[in-house]
């Protein structure tokens, strides 16, 4: 594979195998940096590996990259739904998949520490059980869901603008990514947080034209 010699060549070492069964296992014993998944694995789809990963303890802090030819804007929300740190759209020179992988890196690297709990107003967020209570009672949020209102907890009071919640809770890292139409998933996955929130839906502040920001002090 020549991508794989140009990152032999850019230092990057890649291990290879067309099961997906094998990503599982080396992101369970942390044997991986990051996860490339280049299409769908010989033994189960990439949405499965994804999906195995995101219901591990230990796979679900695996960093993922998507690499596909199916570059339409439901395949990407698709992939960060399921937790991908980033989706690449084919073809791809080698040199800018090395550039994206090392971001991925740094981004995570950068990541402050997490706490294991934050409280905001009728929020308890368990970070590393990835779990949420309003006013004590369990809610049911999927992994985006979760990281939109973690970041928003995390920031509380400070407005966070669109291409910066693709950054921090889509993980993506895709410049072009407001072009094509990737940034309005935000609103639609603000939208559905809401709905889950019922009465305390109007903590989480539009701010026209810029983004989102929780009327709550932590």
């Amino acid at each position: 594979m020549l991508l794989e010699r140009f990152l032999h060549d850019e230092q990057i070492a890649i291990e290879h195998s067309p099961f997906g069964r094998v990503a599982i296992k080396r992101a369970a014993c942390g044997c991986s940096n990051v996860i490339l998944l280049d299409e769908d694995p010989a033994d189960m789809s990439a949405a499965e590996v994804l999906r195995h990963l995101a219901n591990s303890e230990r796979g679900r802090d695996a960093l993922t990259v998507v690499l596909s030819e199916r570059a339409a804007e439901i395949d990407r929300v698709i992939a960060f739904e399921l937790g991908a740190d980033d989706f690449i759209a084919k073809p791809i020179g080698g040199r800018e998949l090395a550039l994206r992988l090392r971001a991925v890196l740094r981004r995570h690297s950068e990541e402050p520490q997490r706490v294991r709990c934050i409280s905001a107003g009728p929020f308890t967020i368990d970070t590393r059980q990835e779990t949420v209570r309003c006013h004590g009672e369990p809610l049911s949020l999927t992994a985006v869901e979760f990281r939109l209102l973690e970041h928003l907890a995390r920031n509380s009071g400070q407005v966070q603008n669109r291409r910066e919640l693709l950054a921090r809770v889509w993980r993506s890292c895709d410049a072009s990514g407001e072009r094509s139409g990737v940034s309005r998933t935000v609103d639609t996955h603000v939208k559905r947080l809401r709905e889950k929130l019922g009465a305390d839906s109007e903590l989480i502040e539009t701010i026209r034209g810029v983004g989102y920001r929780l009327r709550i002090a932590v």
